[in-house]
Parts: C-alpha cells; sequence; structure tokens
C-alpha cells in the first residue's frame, strides 16, 4: 500500500498559514539584520576623540552637564584631572551628576553650580560667585539647549528658548573672557546643530513669529555667528573660539512598555548617535592640542567641516552682536 505524501496530508490553508509566519519571521529577521549593520555604521562613522590629554591645573565651565551630551563631555574631562563645573538649573540632577561623576572619576573637583540661563540674573549671579572662588577659566563649553519651551518671554523680554540657546551664553560668555585670558591659553567651546542651516537673524525676539523649530533653527545659527564675530574679536589673545554639530543624538530613554514608545526607542537608538558619541567634537575642541592655534572653524565628528553661507556673513554677525549687547543689558564696561 502507497503511504500518501506528508505535504498532501496537510489542509492548504495550513500550508498557507505556515508560509506567512516564515515570510513574517524572514521580515523580522531582515529588519533587525538592517537595524544593526546601520549601528555598525553610524558607530565606525562617527568621530572619537583620542586625544590623551592631561587636564590636572584646568578649571573647565561644562553648561547643560546634568545629562546627555553635557554629561558625557564633563565626564570624560573629568577623568583627565580638571576642575570641572557642572552649570545645571535643576538642583536635584546636578547633584546626582555630580556625585555620578565623581565616584566614576574619583575626581573631587567636580562641582555642581546652579545656572538659568533664562534668567540675565541668574547668570550674573553665577558669574560673580565663580570669580570669587576661582582665580582663572580655562575652558568653557556652552553645551545647554532647550526646544520646544515655548515662544513666549522670559521676565528679561527675551524669547524663551532664543535666551537659553543664544542670549544667555552670550552674555555668560562675554562676562566670563576677562578670566578666560587670565588662563590663557583659553578656549570657548560652543555647541551648535546641522540645522543652523535653516536659521534666520530677523526678527528673532518677536514673540509668536516662528514656529518651536524655526526659533531652535535660528538660535543655532546665532551659535556659530556668535562664535565666528567673538574669534575676530579674541584674534590677538590666546583665547580661541569654535563652534560644532555634535550630529543627531538620542539623549532620551524610553522605558515604557508600550509598543510604539519601544518602536522609538529603537529608531533613535539606531540612526542617533549615543550622548558619548554626540559628546566627542565637544571634548576634541576642549582638550586637543590640535586646537591650540584654530579659532572661528566649525566641527563636525572631530574634523573642521563646512558650515553654511550664511554663518560666514560678517555683517550679520556684527548685528547679532549689536542686537544681543542690547537685549542683555551689556554694560560699557563689560564690552568686548
Amino acid at each position: 500500500m502507497i503511504k500518501p505524501d506528508f505535504c498532501s496530508q496537510i489542509a492548504p490553508q495550513s500550508l498557507d498559514k505556515l508560509r506567512d509566519r516564515w515570510s513574517f519571521s524572514m521580515w523580522y529577521f531582515w529588519l533587525g539584520a538592517f537595524f544593526v549593520l546601520l549601528k555598525i555604521y553610524n558607530r565606525l562613522s562617527s568621530g572619537i576623540c583620542y586625544s590623551d590629554t592631561v587636564m590636572m591645573g584646568k578649571v573647565v565651565i561644562v553648561t547643560g552637564a546634568n545629562s546627555g551630551i553635557g554629561f558625557q563631555t564633563a565626564m570624560e574631562i573629568a577623568k583627565r584631572g580638571a576642575k570641572v563645573i557642572l552649570a545645571c538649573r535643576d538642583d536635584v540632577k546636578g547633584k546626582r551628576a555630580e556625585a555620578s561623576i565623581k565616584k566614576v572619576t574619583k575626581n573631587n573637583l567636580v562641582r555642581y553650580e546652579y545656572l538659568d540661563l533664562s534668567s540675565l540674573a541668574s547668570i550674573r549671579k553665577f558669574v560673580d560667585e565663580f570669580k570669587q572662588k576661582e582665580a582663572k577659566l580655562d575652558v568653557l563649553i556652552n553645551n545647554a539647549g532647550a526646544s520646544g519651551m515655548g515662544g513666549k518671554k522670559t521676565a528679561d523680554g527675551i524669547v524663551r528658548d532664543m535666551q537659553v540657546n543664544h542670549f544667555g551664553p552670550f552674555l555668560l560668555t562675554i562676562l566670563l573672557v576677562p578670566w578666560l585670558k587670565k588662563g590663557a591659553p583659553g578656549r570657548i567651546v560652543n555647541v551648535s546643530s546641522y540645522f543652523h542651516r535653516f536659521g534666520t537673524i530677523e526678527d528673532i525676539n518677536e514673540e509668536g513669529r516662528y514656529s518651536f523649530y524655526r526659533i531652535y533653527a535660528n538660535s543655532k545659527l546665532c551659535n556659530i555667528l556668535f562664535s565666528n564675530e567673538l574669534a575676530r574679536r579674541l584674534e590677538d589673545t590666546d583665547v580661541v573660539v569654535n563652534s560644532l554639530n555634535p550630529g543627531q543624538v538620542n539623549t532620551s530613554f524610553y522605558k515604557n512598555a508600550k509598543f510604539l514608545e519601544k518602536l522609538r526607542s529603537m529608531v533613535l537608538f539606531t540612526f542617533f548617535k549615543s550622548p558619548w558619541e554626540g559628546a566627542q567634537t565637544s571634548i576634541f575642541l576642549a582638550i586637543s592640542d590640535d586646537c591650540d592655534f584654530m579659532t572661528g572653524k566649525y566641527f563636525m565628528d572631530c574634523e573642521e567641516s563646512k558650515m553654511s553661507f550664511k554663518a560666514t556673513d560678517e555683517e550679520d554677525a556684527m548685528r547679532l552682536w549689536r542686537m544681543s549687547e542690547e537685549l542683555v543689558n551689556l554694560k560699557p564696561e563689560e564690552a568686548i
């Protein structure tokens, strides 16, 4: 008696289900393989700072150092022995970051100091207290940034995101320049973004004029224009000024169990840099001997990069400078 073929015993509907499951499994396999390969590519193509410069005796300020790029920047500089001031506006997160960095680096010279860039009074208080405690400043890293905090104005009459991202750092930097000159050779590092290419300086302090995305782009353009103009004004000093694009960085962690949150986390993890990777160019500009005489430049992945044409406009840079001096109420004796 001839036995029927095994496959002939399976109903056509069951065969279809098996094929569907196999196709679905293979689809997941190839999607997973794609994400893995893309992550490897992103890691290999990201610039890494390999400088082993010792920073003992150096005083470094990192704004927004309680999380993300700022935290990783402060961590790596603290490992090299520098005195690192974590300038943040959240007491709880700031003190937690201080404790974490001290624990990892064994560097007890790390300390948190309160700084709210959305308040000009807070900036002036921070600088006054810093000058009472420190005789010099070697490196200032303007890392703190904000987006989507609203287009309304602060108590100082400045659009909030613009103040946190540009006008606040402008005042902070100008007030600290004398201390940077004391610590010369000194460095100023301004964290900008690729999105500066979509920015403008027209009507940037007009409430409701732009969406949160455009406000962010405007502020990032201001970062570079400010860096370039400051570099020109400090040309005869030993203080160099440079700006950078850290790349697209995943600075959020999603622990929600919902499927969409997990998917979002996977996309961010795959396509964006980690905070440590995003911090590499800031670290490079802060510590590398290669940057001793480089000023007024724009960097990405630890290499000089090309800024947008509008970011090279010297007339716009001077116009922004005058606007910034006026909006932050800079005193004549404080001007550079």
